[in-house]
């Protein structure tokens, strides 16, 4: 099943041209990693397609559904996961996970705390259940960030660099956390600077440069033998740094 068509497209901030001519198909249980240097429009292909920011002009379609004219409905089919974690600070950890169930769904509270409850003891975080987010650490937060975005029971998860702001020594235990739903057969896209990783989870890499996909492939390709000199540079430079 096609999850994610996306059709020629762009998106500019005034006059500057984030995204250009981006077209992509994204099939039920694929994991995709999209991988470039700061500023080739990763992130914003990731806003883009969860309605976070406006495409000028494209197609795009969730699982068939025209974003286009179906708005927010396409859009309740995907979570996502941010760098910055984007916890409810005056909630505990339980409080974020059954918020947007309740709020947004309308689900019954006991029904979506089950749930909730089965997600932290996933992400190892049970005991954690009534703690604050000023209380944990980073690697914990982001751990949390995910099982909320799962709760919602998306067909689609998205990440948007999920362990840039970590201490080096937290971004394996998010690692592992995302390794297993890859597992799973949960169709995502995950935005990421470790190389490593997205040559072992991903069943294709997309690397992407000045606002335009430059690659789509298998990851043996792309790691090993990569296409271009821009990709086999950049996997140079981002090598030498880890």
């Amino acid at each position: 099943m096609e999850m994610i068509k996306a059709k020629n497209i762009y998106k500019n901030f005034g006059e500057l041209e984030v995204l250009k001519d981006v077209s992509f198909e994204v099939q039920q249980g694929e994991v995709i990693s999209i991988i470039g240097p700061s500023g080739s429009g990763k992130s914003t292909l990731l806003r883009s397609l969860i309605g976070l920011e406006e495409i000028n002009s494209g197609e795009l379609f969730i699982e068939g559904i025209s974003v286009l004219k179906s708005g927010k409905k396409a859009y309740e089919k995907m979570g996502m996961v941010f760098q910055g974690f984007n916890l409810f600070p005056h909630k505990t950890v339980m409080g974020n996970l059954i918020e947007a169930p309740i709020v947004v769904k309308g689900e019954k509270k006991k029904k979506v705390k089950n749930r909730a409850e089965k997600l932290l003891k996933k992400v190892g975080l049970y005991d954690k259940k009534d703690a604050y987010p000023a209380q944990l650490s980073g690697g914990q937060k982001q751990r949390v960030a995910i099982a909320r975005a799962l709760a919602m029971e998306p067909d689609i998860m998205l990440f948007d660099e999920p362990t840039s702001s970590l201490d080096p020594e937290l971004v394996g235990e998010v690692l592992t956390v995302i390794r297993d739903l890859a597992d799973e057969n949960i169709t995502m896209l995950i935005v990421t600077h470790e190389m490593g990783f997205a040559r072992d989870v991903s069943d294709r890499v997309i690397f992407m440069d000045h606002g335009r996909i430059i690659s789509d492939t298998v990851p043996e390709k792309i790691f090993v033998n990569p296409e271009s000199e821009r990709i086999q540079n950049f996997l140079t430079k981002i090598l030498s740094q880890n």
